[in-house]
């Protein structure tokens, strides 16, 4: 374990998807997207904080169930604004606080392969300024992203920049649900 690891993770979760309407609050294995997303956050030994930012008021029911804080989104972080604004928003509250780094993890990637501790100890050691999970292709996949505190701090994101393959369903239809709810239960079924 690395000690100088203390991360803020920020769940992005708003309502208003134009794709599938709700899809945050999507079930499949059993559990919300934006549960999944928790628990994933819930796994790692360095995360000292789970923020989720939504402004559904289910969407905060569903997360009071666990030992995560949920704010507000602004108006203007809505529809189909640059996430890393919202990080950036988002991080402000919780500024003074001592954290290394930030990460945002999207509910609408239930699937992840990459356990959070080892892309962060990965981003750690490879002395990258942020870092983001890509598709097979290469494409960025918006899955997790990690990025040093101090540039979330002065708004200047993305200078050395890195990737790391993660083999997840981006979850745009009702399609896609079931694709996720797929690779969830045979993970869960190999790893008994």
């Amino acid at each position: 374990m690395n000690k100088k690891i203390n991360a803020l993770v920020i769940i992005p979760a708003k309502s208003d998807s134009k794709r599938l309407p709700g899809k945050n609050k999507k079930i499949i294995a059993g559990k919300s997207l934006v549960e999944h997303a928790i628990d994933y956050s819930l796994s790692s030994s360095y995360v000292s904080k789970i923020v989720v930012t939504t402004e559904d008021d289910e969407t905060i029911s569903i997360a009071s169930k666990y030992d995560v804080e949920t704010t507000g989104r602004d108006p203007e972080f809505m529809g189909e604004r640059e996430v890393a604004d919202v990080y950036i928003n988002v991080f402000k509250d919780f500024d003074s606080l001592e954290f290394t780094h930030i990460v945002g993890v999207q509910p609408d990637h239930p699937d992840r392969t990459q356990p959070l501790d080892k892309m962060l100890e990965y981003a750690v050691k490879n002395k990258y300024d942020d870092l983001f999970t890509i598709n097979s292709d290469g494409s960025r996949n918006g899955s997790v992203r990690i990025i040093r505190a101090e540039h979330v701090r002065s708004e200047k994101m993305s200078r050395r920049v890195g990737s790391m393959f993660d083999l997840c369903t981006n979850i745009h239809t009702p399609e896609d649900l079931d694709n996720a709810e797929c690779n969830i239960l045979k993970r869960d079924t190999l790893s008994i």
